[in-house]
Protein backbone atom coordinates (compact mmCIF):
# COMPACT_ATOMS: atom_id res chain seq x y z
CA UNK A 1 0.00 0.00 0.00
CA UNK A 2 1.54 3.34 -0.76
CA UNK A 3 1.63 6.17 1.54
CA UNK A 4 -0.71 8.20 -0.48
CA UNK A 5 -3.57 5.42 0.09
CA UNK A 6 -2.18 5.08 3.75
CA UNK A 7 -2.74 8.55 4.60
CA UNK A 8 -6.20 9.18 2.98
CA UNK A 9 -7.67 6.15 5.08
CA UNK A 10 -6.14 7.38 8.30
CA UNK A 11 -7.61 10.98 7.33
CA UNK A 12 -11.38 9.90 6.71
CA UNK A 13 -11.37 7.43 10.36
CA UNK A 14 -9.78 10.52 12.06
CA UNK A 15 -12.46 13.10 10.77
CA UNK A 16 -15.24 11.02 12.21
CA UNK A 17 -13.74 10.03 15.34
CA UNK A 18 -13.21 13.63 16.13
CA UNK A 19 -16.54 14.00 15.54
CA UNK A 20 -17.38 11.48 17.79
CA UNK A 21 -15.04 13.55 20.46
CA UNK A 22 -12.72 10.67 20.93
CA UNK A 23 -9.21 11.56 21.37
CA UNK A 24 -8.35 8.59 19.60
CA UNK A 25 -8.57 4.81 19.16
CA UNK A 26 -6.63 1.56 19.59
CA UNK A 27 -6.35 -0.85 16.19
CA UNK A 28 -5.32 -4.63 16.91
CA UNK A 29 -7.65 -6.46 14.43
CA UNK A 30 -5.32 -8.00 10.94
CA UNK A 31 -7.54 -6.88 8.55
CA UNK A 32 -8.20 -3.39 10.10
CA UNK A 33 -4.45 -2.97 10.89
CA UNK A 34 -3.13 -3.99 7.45
CA UNK A 35 -5.87 -1.57 6.05
CA UNK A 36 -4.79 1.74 7.85
CA UNK A 37 -1.44 0.58 8.13
CA UNK A 38 0.11 -1.79 5.39
CA UNK A 39 1.35 -4.56 7.79
CA UNK A 40 -0.66 -7.17 9.92
CA UNK A 41 2.52 -7.94 12.12
CA UNK A 42 1.56 -8.45 16.18
CA UNK A 43 1.02 -4.68 16.56
CA UNK A 44 -0.80 -2.17 18.33
CA UNK A 45 -1.81 0.56 16.20
CA UNK A 46 -2.92 4.18 18.07
CA UNK A 47 -4.85 6.64 15.89
CA UNK A 48 -5.22 10.17 17.33
CA UNK A 49 -8.35 12.22 16.91
CA UNK A 50 -5.54 14.60 15.09
CA UNK A 51 -1.44 14.04 13.99
CA UNK A 52 0.66 11.08 13.30
CA UNK A 53 -0.29 7.40 14.32
CA UNK A 54 1.75 5.40 16.46
CA UNK A 55 2.46 2.15 15.53
CA UNK A 56 3.69 0.03 18.50
CA UNK A 57 5.32 -3.77 17.20
CA UNK A 58 5.58 -6.63 19.73
CA UNK A 59 7.36 -8.90 16.31
CA UNK A 60 8.56 -8.18 13.57
CA UNK A 61 9.57 -4.63 14.11
CA UNK A 62 12.00 -4.72 11.22
CA UNK A 63 9.32 -6.20 9.06
CA UNK A 64 6.92 -3.98 10.12
CA UNK A 65 8.98 -0.64 9.36
CA UNK A 66 9.44 -2.37 6.01
CA UNK A 67 5.91 -3.28 5.00
CA UNK A 68 4.18 0.00 6.21
CA UNK A 69 3.80 3.53 5.13
CA UNK A 70 3.27 5.04 8.79
CA UNK A 71 6.63 7.09 9.73
CA UNK A 72 6.01 6.24 13.51
CA UNK A 73 7.02 2.80 14.14
CA UNK A 74 8.47 1.24 17.11
CA UNK A 75 9.24 -1.99 19.51
CA UNK A 76 6.46 -2.67 22.35
CA UNK A 77 8.04 -5.25 24.45
CA UNK A 78 4.74 -5.62 26.84
CA UNK A 79 1.49 -4.88 26.94
CA UNK A 80 2.00 -2.52 29.73
CA UNK A 81 4.44 -0.31 28.00
CA UNK A 82 1.39 1.14 26.11
CA UNK A 83 0.70 4.55 28.45
CA UNK A 84 4.37 5.36 28.73
CA UNK A 85 4.98 5.36 24.77
CA UNK A 86 2.13 7.27 24.10
CA UNK A 87 2.91 10.27 26.79
CA UNK A 88 6.86 9.60 24.88
CA UNK A 89 4.91 10.48 21.89
CA UNK A 90 3.19 13.83 23.45
CA UNK A 91 -0.17 11.90 24.01
CA UNK A 92 -1.36 12.74 27.43
CA UNK A 93 -4.94 12.91 29.06
CA UNK A 94 -6.72 10.39 26.97
CA UNK A 95 -9.95 10.57 28.79
CA UNK A 96 -12.36 8.71 25.60
CA UNK A 97 -10.84 5.90 23.55
CA UNK A 98 -12.17 3.89 20.54
CA UNK A 99 -11.68 -0.16 20.22
CA UNK A 100 -13.08 -3.31 17.86
CA UNK A 101 -15.77 -4.26 19.80
CA UNK A 102 -17.22 -6.74 17.62
CA UNK A 103 -13.80 -8.61 17.64
CA UNK A 104 -11.84 -8.13 20.97
CA UNK A 105 -12.48 -10.50 23.51
CA UNK A 106 -13.26 -9.85 26.59
CA UNK A 107 -9.68 -10.34 28.48
CA UNK A 108 -7.67 -8.15 26.55
CA UNK A 109 -10.71 -5.68 26.86
CA UNK A 110 -10.26 -5.85 30.45
CA UNK A 111 -6.37 -5.19 29.69
CA UNK A 112 -7.44 -1.94 27.97
CA UNK A 113 -9.31 -0.82 30.74
CA UNK A 114 -6.57 -1.83 33.64
CA UNK A 115 -4.13 0.47 31.76
CA UNK A 116 -6.19 3.31 30.98
CA UNK A 117 -8.94 2.88 34.19
CA UNK A 118 -10.13 6.24 34.04
CA UNK A 119 -11.05 6.46 30.29
CA UNK A 120 -14.61 5.72 28.50
CA UNK A 121 -14.32 3.63 25.73
CA UNK A 122 -17.02 3.59 22.67
CA UNK A 123 -16.76 1.09 19.34
CA UNK A 124 -15.29 2.24 16.26
CA UNK A 125 -15.94 -0.99 14.32
CA UNK A 126 -18.72 0.34 12.48
CA UNK A 127 -16.80 3.25 12.03
CA UNK A 128 -14.15 1.03 10.09
CA UNK A 129 -16.52 -1.19 8.66
CA UNK A 130 -18.74 1.39 6.93
CA UNK A 131 -15.34 3.41 5.40
CA UNK A 132 -14.20 -0.03 4.13
CA UNK A 133 -17.53 -0.54 1.77
CA UNK A 134 -16.28 1.76 -0.39
CA UNK A 135 -13.27 0.56 -2.18
CA UNK A 136 -10.17 3.25 -4.00
CA UNK A 137 -8.99 2.44 -7.43
CA UNK A 138 -6.20 0.43 -5.48
CA UNK A 139 -8.68 -1.63 -4.20
CA UNK A 140 -10.89 -2.37 -7.26
CA UNK A 141 -7.26 -2.85 -9.16
CA UNK A 142 -6.76 -5.66 -6.48
CA UNK A 143 -9.89 -7.29 -6.77
CA UNK A 144 -9.91 -7.42 -10.52
CA UNK A 145 -6.47 -9.24 -10.41
CA UNK A 146 -7.71 -11.75 -7.86
CA UNK A 147 -11.21 -12.27 -10.02
CA UNK A 148 -8.58 -12.71 -13.05
CA UNK A 149 -6.66 -15.13 -11.38
CA UNK A 150 -9.84 -17.24 -9.94
CA UNK A 151 -11.19 -17.30 -13.49
CA UNK A 152 -8.54 -18.80 -14.42
CA UNK A 153 -9.44 -21.95 -12.11
CA UNK A 154 -12.58 -22.35 -12.76
CA UNK A 155 -11.93 -22.66 -16.09
CA UNK A 156 -9.44 -24.75 -15.42
CA UNK A 157 -11.82 -27.23 -13.10
CA UNK A 158 -14.34 -26.96 -15.57
CA UNK A 159 -12.06 -28.84 -18.16
CA UNK A 160 -11.11 -30.98 -15.47
CA UNK A 161 -14.15 -32.29 -13.25
CA UNK A 162 -16.00 -35.69 -15.03
CA UNK A 163 -18.50 -38.06 -12.86
CA UNK A 164 -17.11 -40.51 -10.45
CA UNK A 165 -14.51 -38.22 -8.66
CA UNK A 166 -14.87 -37.43 -5.35
CA UNK A 167 -16.07 -34.49 -4.03
CA UNK A 168 -12.59 -34.41 -2.17
CA UNK A 169 -10.74 -35.09 -5.51
CA UNK A 170 -12.53 -31.96 -7.15
CA UNK A 171 -11.52 -29.67 -4.10
CA UNK A 172 -7.90 -30.94 -4.36
CA UNK A 173 -7.80 -30.21 -8.15
CA UNK A 174 -9.27 -27.03 -7.44
CA UNK A 175 -7.63 -26.31 -4.85
CA UNK A 176 -4.23 -27.33 -5.70
CA UNK A 177 -4.47 -24.94 -9.53
CA UNK A 178 -5.36 -22.09 -7.78
CA UNK A 179 -2.46 -22.42 -5.38
CA UNK A 180 0.01 -22.75 -7.83
CA UNK A 181 -1.50 -19.03 -9.32
CA UNK A 182 -1.34 -17.41 -5.62
CA UNK A 183 -3.96 -17.78 -3.64
CA UNK A 184 -3.33 -17.57 0.12
CA UNK A 185 -5.17 -21.17 0.80
CA UNK A 186 -7.29 -19.38 3.46
CA UNK A 187 -9.50 -16.20 3.73
CA UNK A 188 -10.30 -14.35 6.31
CA UNK A 189 -13.86 -13.96 7.97
CA UNK A 190 -14.64 -11.19 10.72
CA UNK A 191 -15.70 -12.65 14.13
CA UNK A 192 -14.88 -15.33 16.32
CA UNK A 193 -12.41 -18.43 14.91
CA UNK A 194 -14.80 -20.77 13.07
CA UNK A 195 -12.51 -23.00 11.46
CA UNK A 196 -13.84 -21.96 7.31
CA UNK A 197 -12.12 -24.31 4.82
CA UNK A 198 -11.75 -21.88 1.51
CA UNK A 199 -14.16 -23.23 -0.15
CA UNK A 200 -17.00 -26.04 -0.72
CA UNK A 201 -17.32 -28.71 -3.23
CA UNK A 202 -20.67 -30.45 -2.93
CA UNK A 203 -22.46 -33.16 -5.45
CA UNK A 204 -26.18 -34.34 -5.59
CA UNK A 205 -28.38 -34.36 -2.14
CA UNK A 206 -24.78 -33.05 -0.42
CA UNK A 207 -25.00 -29.56 -2.04
CA UNK A 208 -28.32 -29.05 -0.24
CA UNK A 209 -26.77 -29.96 3.74
CA UNK A 210 -26.68 -27.74 5.91
CA UNK A 211 -24.62 -26.70 8.75
CA UNK A 212 -23.91 -24.37 11.85
CA UNK A 213 -22.90 -21.49 9.50
CA UNK A 214 -25.38 -18.75 8.11
CA UNK A 215 -25.05 -20.23 5.03
CA UNK A 216 -28.22 -21.55 2.47
CA UNK A 217 -25.90 -24.75 1.87
CA UNK A 218 -22.72 -26.08 3.26
CA UNK A 219 -21.84 -29.32 2.00
CA UNK A 220 -21.30 -32.41 4.23
CA UNK A 221 -17.53 -31.89 5.14
CA UNK A 222 -15.41 -34.65 6.18
CA UNK A 223 -16.25 -34.59 10.15
CA UNK A 224 -18.83 -33.15 12.47
CA UNK A 225 -16.63 -30.51 13.95
CA UNK A 226 -16.11 -29.31 10.14
CA UNK A 227 -19.30 -29.23 8.68
CA UNK A 228 -18.74 -27.98 5.58
CA UNK A 229 -17.05 -28.48 2.51
CA UNK A 230 -16.43 -31.62 0.48
CA UNK A 231 -16.88 -35.22 1.59
CA UNK A 232 -16.12 -38.39 0.59
CA UNK A 233 -18.95 -39.10 -1.98
CA UNK A 234 -18.70 -39.44 -5.64
CA UNK A 235 -20.09 -37.12 -7.97
CA UNK A 236 -22.69 -38.85 -10.78
CA UNK A 237 -23.90 -38.36 -13.88
CA UNK A 238 -27.05 -36.45 -13.45
CA UNK A 239 -26.27 -34.88 -9.97
CA UNK A 240 -25.91 -30.87 -9.37
CA UNK A 241 -22.02 -30.17 -8.84
CA UNK A 242 -21.82 -27.03 -6.61
CA UNK A 243 -18.31 -24.93 -6.44
CA UNK A 244 -17.77 -22.52 -4.22
CA UNK A 245 -14.68 -20.70 -3.09
CA UNK A 246 -13.41 -17.20 -1.93
CA UNK A 247 -10.91 -16.40 -4.13
CA UNK A 248 -7.97 -15.11 -2.28
CA UNK A 249 -5.20 -13.67 -4.10
CA UNK A 250 -3.19 -11.00 -3.04
CA UNK A 251 -4.57 -9.14 -0.13
CA UNK A 252 -8.11 -8.78 -1.68
CA UNK A 253 -11.07 -11.55 -1.80
CA UNK A 254 -13.52 -12.23 -4.39
CA UNK A 255 -16.22 -14.81 -4.10
CA UNK A 256 -17.52 -16.98 -6.83
CA UNK A 257 -19.99 -19.97 -7.75
CA UNK A 258 -20.68 -22.41 -10.09
CA UNK A 259 -23.35 -25.18 -9.93
CA UNK A 260 -23.20 -27.77 -13.06
CA UNK A 261 -26.15 -29.54 -14.07
CA UNK A 262 -26.39 -31.97 -16.51
CA UNK A 263 -29.07 -32.18 -18.89
CA UNK A 264 -30.81 -35.57 -17.06
CA UNK A 265 -30.42 -33.29 -13.70
CA UNK A 266 -33.99 -32.72 -11.73
CA UNK A 267 -36.33 -30.42 -13.98
CA UNK A 268 -36.88 -28.52 -11.00
CA UNK A 269 -33.11 -28.03 -10.63
CA UNK A 270 -33.07 -26.87 -13.99
CA UNK A 271 -35.64 -24.46 -13.69
CA UNK A 272 -34.31 -23.12 -10.66
CA UNK A 273 -30.91 -22.60 -12.08
CA UNK A 274 -32.38 -20.42 -14.96
CA UNK A 275 -34.47 -18.63 -12.18
CA UNK A 276 -31.46 -17.67 -10.26
CA UNK A 277 -29.29 -16.52 -12.95
CA UNK A 278 -32.42 -14.16 -13.94
CA UNK A 279 -32.22 -13.07 -10.25
CA UNK A 280 -28.52 -12.24 -10.38
CA UNK A 281 -29.09 -10.31 -13.54
CA UNK A 282 -31.75 -8.03 -12.85
CA UNK A 283 -31.03 -7.32 -9.23
CA UNK A 284 -27.22 -6.60 -10.58
CA UNK A 285 -28.90 -4.16 -13.07
CA UNK A 286 -31.07 -2.21 -9.82
CA UNK A 287 -28.07 -2.03 -7.89
CA UNK A 288 -27.30 1.52 -8.62
CA UNK A 289 -26.19 4.36 -5.96
CA UNK A 290 -29.01 5.72 -3.85
CA UNK A 291 -30.93 2.14 -3.92
CA UNK A 292 -30.96 0.28 -0.32
CA UNK A 293 -29.51 -2.75 0.20
CA UNK A 294 -32.76 -4.41 1.67
CA UNK A 295 -34.83 -3.03 -1.64
CA UNK A 296 -32.36 -5.12 -3.97
CA UNK A 297 -33.31 -8.70 -1.32
CA UNK A 298 -37.04 -7.41 -1.81
CA UNK A 299 -36.41 -8.11 -5.01
CA UNK A 300 -35.03 -11.05 -5.31
CA UNK A 301 -37.34 -12.47 -2.95
CA UNK A 302 -40.60 -11.43 -5.43
CA UNK A 303 -39.01 -12.83 -8.25
CA UNK A 304 -38.29 -16.21 -6.29
CA UNK A 305 -41.93 -16.21 -5.55
CA UNK A 306 -43.61 -15.19 -9.05
CA UNK A 307 -41.25 -18.57 -10.38
CA UNK A 308 -43.18 -20.32 -7.56
CA UNK A 309 -39.72 -21.38 -5.69
CA UNK A 310 -40.11 -19.26 -2.68
CA UNK A 311 -39.83 -21.92 0.00
CA UNK A 312 -36.65 -22.95 -1.51
CA UNK A 313 -34.95 -19.89 -2.00
CA UNK A 314 -31.95 -18.92 0.12
CA UNK A 315 -32.66 -22.57 1.64
CA UNK A 316 -35.29 -24.51 2.88
CA UNK A 317 -37.11 -24.75 6.60
CA UNK A 318 -34.63 -22.31 8.27
CA UNK A 319 -33.97 -19.42 4.86
CA UNK A 320 -31.34 -17.30 5.01
CA UNK A 321 -32.42 -13.33 5.03
CA UNK A 322 -29.94 -12.31 2.30
CA UNK A 323 -28.82 -12.59 -0.63
CA UNK A 324 -25.71 -10.83 -0.76
CA UNK A 325 -22.45 -9.55 1.24
CA UNK A 326 -19.25 -7.09 0.90
CA UNK A 327 -16.24 -8.75 -0.08
CA UNK A 328 -12.78 -6.97 0.43
CA UNK A 329 -10.04 -7.85 2.46
CA UNK A 330 -12.40 -9.97 4.72
CA UNK A 331 -15.31 -12.50 3.14
CA UNK A 332 -17.89 -11.13 5.23
CA UNK A 333 -17.64 -7.49 4.69
CA UNK A 334 -20.50 -4.75 4.16
CA UNK A 335 -23.03 -4.32 2.89
CA UNK A 336 -24.96 -6.98 3.62
CA UNK A 337 -27.84 -7.18 0.37
CA UNK A 338 -30.39 -8.50 2.98
CA UNK A 339 -33.67 -8.36 4.31
CA UNK A 340 -34.90 -4.74 5.92
CA UNK A 341 -31.15 -3.47 5.45
CA UNK A 342 -31.31 0.60 5.31
CA UNK A 343 -27.29 0.84 3.35
CA UNK A 344 -27.76 2.90 1.13
CA UNK A 345 -25.55 1.78 -2.34
CA UNK A 346 -22.42 4.49 -3.21
CA UNK A 347 -20.42 3.99 -6.16
CA UNK A 348 -17.19 1.52 -5.65
CA UNK A 349 -19.13 -0.35 -3.04
CA UNK A 350 -18.25 -4.50 -3.68
CA UNK A 351 -20.28 -7.26 -3.31
CA UNK A 352 -20.74 -10.93 -3.72
CA UNK A 353 -25.00 -11.58 -5.22
CA UNK A 354 -25.63 -15.32 -4.03
CA UNK A 355 -29.10 -16.37 -5.15
CA UNK A 356 -29.51 -19.95 -4.51
CA UNK A 357 -32.23 -22.56 -4.13
CA UNK A 358 -32.07 -25.72 -2.07
CA UNK A 359 -33.73 -29.03 -2.67
CA UNK A 360 -33.41 -31.23 0.53
CA UNK A 361 -32.78 -34.80 -0.99
CA UNK A 362 -32.47 -33.36 -4.36
CA UNK A 363 -29.70 -30.69 -4.58
CA UNK A 364 -29.09 -26.86 -4.99
CA UNK A 365 -29.42 -24.77 -8.11
CA UNK A 366 -28.23 -20.93 -8.31
CA UNK A 367 -24.81 -19.05 -9.07
CA UNK A 368 -22.53 -16.35 -7.52
CA UNK A 369 -20.50 -13.48 -8.91
CA UNK A 370 -18.30 -10.49 -7.36
CA UNK A 371 -19.94 -6.82 -8.75
CA UNK A 372 -18.98 -3.18 -8.33
CA UNK A 373 -21.53 -0.79 -8.11
CA UNK A 374 -21.11 1.83 -10.95
CA UNK A 375 -23.98 4.18 -12.05
CA UNK A 376 -24.91 2.41 -14.19
CA UNK A 377 -25.33 -0.41 -12.33
CA UNK A 378 -23.42 -3.28 -10.57
CA UNK A 379 -21.10 -4.78 -12.74
CA UNK A 380 -19.41 -8.32 -12.34
CA UNK A 381 -15.74 -8.67 -11.33
CA UNK A 382 -16.18 -12.63 -11.77
CA UNK A 383 -16.54 -14.34 -15.13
Amino acid sequence: MNGTECRQRIRRFQEVIHTLGLDGAFIFQAADLYYLSGTAQSCHLFIPASGEPLLMVYRDVSRAQAETALSQVIALKNFREIPLLLAEAGRHGLKCLGLEMDVISLNLFRRYQELFPDCQWKDVSRILRTQRMVKSDLELDALRYAAGRHAEVFKYISNVIRPGMTELEIAAEFEARARRLGHQGTKRFRGQEQGLIPGIVAAGANSAMVSCYDLPLAGSGLTPLYPMGPGWHRWEKEEPLLIDYAGVYGDYTVDQTRIYLDKGAPAVLQKAQEVAVEIAARVAEEARPGVTAGELYDLAVKMAGIAGLSEHFMGHGRQMRYIGHGVGLELNEWPVIAMGDKTILEEGMVFALEPKFVFPGQGSAGVEDTYVVTEKGAVSLTY
